[in-house]
């Protein structure tokens, strides 16, 4: 049976999984806090995770990578690695946006229909990467286009009850109580966090549909100030 590693780098963990083909368990798994100098010994703590599930790196056939946004210099060191390894192992890329993680990774218990979801990534200098989900089903529905802006401009487009996530609540928390004119719930700093596993769920709807990445081409996905809109 094929194995996946599931990764991310894009916060100030490093999170990676492997599971057992694209329905089956995940076999070995690591979340830990890294500082600049550990991502950049990515292959190291990934070649640990295989001794760990006792498979080499030839093992692997396809990786599920959550490509962003979110720290751009351990987006890069991740994105190196996988398109490394996706090119001198023939592995397969799948690619995951970290928003779609962190908004899937809120438990049930908190965004209960019909509250919005939104996670907030610290983009500094005022700005958070963000959307604005809704959850149908067990399942996340994106309502607004990948961002970042200041997060008073967020607010204003937010119309209806939500609960708030990500590493951006460390800064706009107080900021948020104080100006959003719905309930706010803010979650628990243990959900603020992408996971390799939510990584891994989110992935494998990709990989049955065939939606893999090209190698070559293959990059963090990067946003850009733009017009802002929710549907």
């Amino acid at each position: 049976m094929m194995k996946i590693l599931a990764l991310d780098t894009s916060s100030k963990y490093i999170s990676a999984a492997i599971a057992d083909g694209a329905g089956g368990k995940i076999i070995a798994s690591v979340h830990k806090e890294a500082d600049q100098m550990q991502c950049e010994r990515l292959l190291p703590e990934i070649d640990k995770l295989l001794k760990k599930a006792k498979l080499k790196v030839c093992d692997l056939k396809i990786i599920i990578f959550s490509k962003g946004p979110g720290s751009l210099t351990s987006l890069r060191i991740g994105a190196a690695a996988v398109k490394g390894l996706a090119f001198t192992r023939k592995i397969k890329i799948v690619g995951v946006p970290t928003l779609d993680v962190i908004a899937q990774g809120t438990p049930l218990a908190l965004a209960q229909e019909p509250s919005l979801i939104v996670p907030i990534v610290d983009a500094r200098r005022g700005n958070v990467y963000c959307s604005v989900y809704s959850r149908k089903g067990g399942k996340i529905v994106r309502k607004m286009k990948y961002s970042v802006i200041p997060i008073a401009e967020l607010l204003k487009h937010i119309k209806g009850d939500t609960i708030f996530t990500g590493d951006g609540l460390a800064a706009y928390a107080q900021y948020i109580k104080d100006n959003f004119k719905y309930k706010a719930e803010l979650a628990p700093e243990k959900y603020w966090y992408p996971r390799a596993e939510i990584v891994l769920e989110l992935g494998r709807e990709l990989i049955r549909k065939k939606k893999f990445e090209d190698a070559d081409k293959f990059v963090p996905l990067y946003v850009y100030p733009k017009d802002v809109q929710v549907r």
